[in-house]
């Protein structure tokens, strides 16, 4: 059949959008079409992805995070292996009674620390960590009781933002101004670009953007991965892998439905005067729209004259190449965000131990640099939060001492070969190259808790040794027989002395 020759009109809006499309992310296109060239610019992140783009996005993969395992599975690493059983302040003020009763202080903040108190400081880190990825930005909003609350990105912006804003044209790509002062997607910034004040709301149930309200800067703290050094807003980090996850989903469920027609036998019934015999069985079938008829196992069916059989067959499926495409997609979207294959789909099976230890590392490389990225937020909350016990008199700093200087303690990674980092870690500690406190970080606990840890078990081991007439609590340590390691010349010096 001849293909039909576009028209002029068809043919001037394929010009059109050629000469006028705008650079953009593609997250937020609704076709799927990339027949024509884009014509590329150099513009600010705020125009690339401005309000109604990004209330789409976000829509698209908050929808993927309810709907699709991969989404899922790529968050929860996030928040799991970034935040782990928490990530704990150490108070470097420089006296020790002030850090012990800091870190006392935090501890006990820590157990409700947001606004509606329902959430755990482990769970307030786990939310900002996995922010970026679906919503681009959010944060914090440090309130007047000394509790904070987490603020997504979709909620800063401008009254009435949504799915169908619409835009004023004197302030395109959702810029408008207050007091002279511009608002680039609700953050308001002064002449050098510092933010001044952050536009926050609450989304209704229509999607729209109601009760905003300003918060000066100092108030909030904004947690976003950068893409340019003077972007103002977080781009949402699975923007760029929209179209892969979109096209993985679809693809597997083309797979399956060509998997179940392969697995069943389905039959059409071809007759001549078609029409006739359908209006038949539509006027005989018991639900008035009955046209499908059983075909029982292990009988013979006889057909109607001018009737013919024909069996619809899927051949070749499930396709034997289709896991193979799909991990190299997998595996596209894993590196966006720096997720190995194997840790998205949690299996190992076809890795050797070499480069699974490999991949470890490669994975751990990606979750501290996500732990780094929330040292800033976590450092600005620690500030605002002793800021506030010292002049509550909650805490007494002594004169020299620096009450907001503190370093934090994310759980770190064990190495797969458990003795052989074992092994490292008393190598290192021998040599100086590692403090006990780095040994005893990787488990959670400082050097003092381990060594109070160790001195009750010892004085435990005495109590009961002596209760159980023991010679000795070292037993109870070391039943089976020990070696040590001694220089050569050492032993001969100490047996000289013993001689003299």
């Amino acid at each position: 059949m001849k293909k039909k020759a576009p028209s002029f009109f068809g043919r001037l809006n394929k010009a059109a959008r050629y000469v006028f499309s705008v650079n953009g992310y593609r997250a937020a296109e609704h076709s799927r079409l990339r027949g024509y060239q884009r014509n590329l610019q150099v513009r600010p992140e705020s125009a690339e992805l401005d309000a109604g783009d990004r209330i789409k996005v976000v829509a698209r993969l908050l929808d993927a995070r309810r709907n699709n395992p991969l989404v899922r599975s790529l968050c929860r690493l996030r928040e799991t292996d970034t935040v782990g059983a928490g990530i704990i302040p150490r108070a470097k003020s420089g006296d020790d009674a002030t850090d012990a009763r800091l870190e006392q202080l935090w501890s006990e903040y820590s157990e409700s620390p947001e606004i509606t108190e329902t959430l755990t400081m482990r769970e307030v880190q786990q939310q900002l960590a996995s922010l970026p990825l679906c919503f681009g930005d959010g944060g914090l909003f440090l309130h007047k009781s000394g509790r904070v609350q987490l603020v997504e990105g979709d909620r800063i912006g401008q009254e009435g933002d949504g799915v169908n804003i619409f835009r004023n044209p004197s302030f395109p790509n959702g810029r408008t101004e207050e007091n002279g002062r511009p608002i680039v997607e609700g953050v308001e910034i002064n002449g050098e670009g510092r933010p001044i004040a952050y536009h926050i709301g609450q989304r209704d149930e229509s999607g729209s953007l109601v009760d905003v309200r300003r918060v000066i800067a100092r108030n909030f703290i904004l947690h976003r991965k950068l893409i340019r050094p003077n972007q103002i807003r977080g781009v949402p980090e699975l923007a760029c892998v929209c179209d892969d996850l979109q096209d993985v989903e679809e693809y597997d469920e083309i797979e399956m439905v060509g998997a179940k027609v392969a697995a069943s036998l389905a039959a059409v019934v071809k007759r001549d005067g078609a029409t006739d015999f359908e209006l038949a069985a539509t006027a005989d079938g018991p639900d008035q729209n009955e046209r499908l008829e059983s075909f029982e196992p292990g009988k013979f069916h006889y057909l109607e004259p001018d009737e013919d059989v024909s069996v619809i067959s899927s051949s070749g499926r499930p396709n034997s190449d289709a896991i193979q495409y799909l991990e190299y997609r997998l595996r596209k979207i894993g590196a966006s965000v720096g997720v190995p294959l194997e840790f998205l789909l949690m299996t190992m099976a076809k890795s050797s131990f070499s480069a699974s230890q490999g991949m470890v590392l490669l994975y751990q490389a990606t979750t501290e640099a996500n732990q780094r990225d929330l040292y800033r937020v976590l450092s600005r909350w620690w500030r605002w939060r002793v800021g506030k016990w010292v002049r509550d008199g909650e805490v007494q700093p002594p004169a020299g001492s620096n009450p907001f200087a503190v370093e934090w303690q994310a759980p770190a990674f064990r190495w797969i070969n458990r003795a052989a980092q074992v092994k490292a870690d008393s190598a290192y500690l021998t040599m100086g190259a590692q403090s006990l406190d780095d040994i005893a970080s990787t488990f959670g606990q400082t050097a003092g808790e381990a060594l109070e840890k160790k001195a009750k078990n010892i004085s435990t081991a005495r109590r009961i040794a002596e209760e159980h007439g023991l010679d000795d609590w070292r037993d109870l340590f070391n039943p089976l027989t020990t070696f040590a390691n001694v220089n050569l010349v050492d032993l001969k010096e100490d047996r000289n002395e013993d001689i003299t």
